[in-house]
């Protein structure tokens, strides 16, 4: 009754705002459901939704408290009170958080991008690589090695393996920005790690998806040929062609108080062709991001504009990503079986490949 009498309030107010009619309120219904005049949400709804945000922000703060980095917390609490355990987050809210998450982590690797620091980058490069590709393989061998030891096939043993793979961007970023290290040796050998670890996933995964699916050339070839194009063609052209350009034909036209306005606007059009482009290429959206921040990443104005803009919303956004975008998907209850529990800890040993890496 009562959420009847503010759905008849909020018709009158707008009606009376917009110099309309005011009917009766006893017709807001449109054949699909949704009232006539604006989309609302329960007060219930949105009040849990803030107290999902402030236990996010809580969970991080305890965290660090116990010498742990803040994501550890926030991604229990995202564990804890999603889907797959206490549900207090509103169901129509779930996938909006998760949403949000996608949209900080795009934003971080934006940043990873931009504070690539080029000449650290030489003097690690080959180091880099080396460290990425050891990196990936052992703790990728070693799964698959369990995972055949535990009986599974050929497919199942492959998808363990690209588990293990990958290291993780966002959660390496967000330690190292935690450690002030970004922009030393270590850190951007970490990141240069990461993201050709990442590319060396993915190409497994598109792999898996054609052994499950009708094999052919183009299936095996296309991820394999697109990533590595993406990644070395695209990042020697974002590095040392298109910068060059900007400052010939763009950046000579606007003023140094706009310089950094304008860097903003040309990184979201990049952003904006960029993420389809390796998407529909059979490469990741998330290397789009990274080239797309990578034009920058000798543009001081670029990366101050960047800081200053998106700094505390990309917190916050990260806040949601560690604990909806990664502690939505952890099926919990599942952990309930003594069989998942003795296989998941012996599959953990395939992380001794990436401690490994760092001797």
């Amino acid at each position: 009754m009562t959420s009847k009498k503010e759905e008849i309030m909020s018709h009158i107010i707008h009606r009376a705002l917009s110099g309309g009619e005011i009917s009766d309120g006893t017709n807001h219904e449109s054949d699909d459901g949704h009232g006539q005049f604006g989309v609302h949400v329960e007060f219930e709804d949105l009040y849990y939704a803030i107290l999902f945000v402030t236990a996010i922000f809580v969970g991080g703060k305890i965290a660090n408290q116990v010498l742990m980095p803040s994501l550890v917390g926030e991604i229990i609490v995202g564990i804890v009170l999603g889907p797959n355990l206490l549900e207090f987050v509103p169901s129509i809210f779930t996938e909006a958080f998760v949403f949000l998450g996608e949209i900080g982590l795009i934003l971080l690797v934006i940043e990873a991008g931009i504070d690539i620091d080029l000449t650290t980058m030489k003097l690690i490069g080959t180091r880099g690589i080396i460290i990425a590709i050891v990196g990936s393989i052992l703790p990728i061998g070693i799964a698959v090695g369990i995972a055949f030891a535990l009986g599974l096939d050929t497919v199942g043993a492959i998808a363990a393996g690209a588990a293990f793979g990958p290291t993780s961007l966002g959660i390496a970023m967000n330690i190292l920005r935690s450690a002030k290290i970004v922009n030393t040796p270590v850190g951007q050998l970490i990141i240069a790690a990461a993201i050709i670890d990442d590319m060396i996933a993915l190409v497994i995964l598109s792999q898996l998806g054609a052994l499950v699916g009708t094999l052919t050339v183009s299936s095996v070839l296309i991820p394999i040929v697109s990533a590595v194009s993406f990644l070395v063609l695209g990042g020697y052209i974002a590095v040392f062609v298109v910068p060059k350009y900007l400052d010939r034909y763009v950046f000579t036209k606007v003023s140094a108080e706009n310089k950094g306005y304008a860097s903003m606007g040309i990184l979201f059009l990049l952003l904006l062709g960029l993420m389809p482009a390796t998407k529909y290429a059979k490469a990741s959206y998330l290397m789009g991001s990274f080239i797309a921040g990578l034009v920058f990443c000798s543009n001081h104005a670029a990366h101050v504009s960047f800081v200053s803009q998106l700094k505390r919303v990309m917190q916050w956004l990260m806040r949601i990503f560690f604990a909806a975008t990664i502690g939505f998907q952890v099926p919990v209850k599942s952990f309930a079986s003594y069989e998942v529990i003795w296989k998941g800890l012996v599959f953990t040993l395939a992380l001794v490949g990436k401690l490994l890496t760092g001797f």
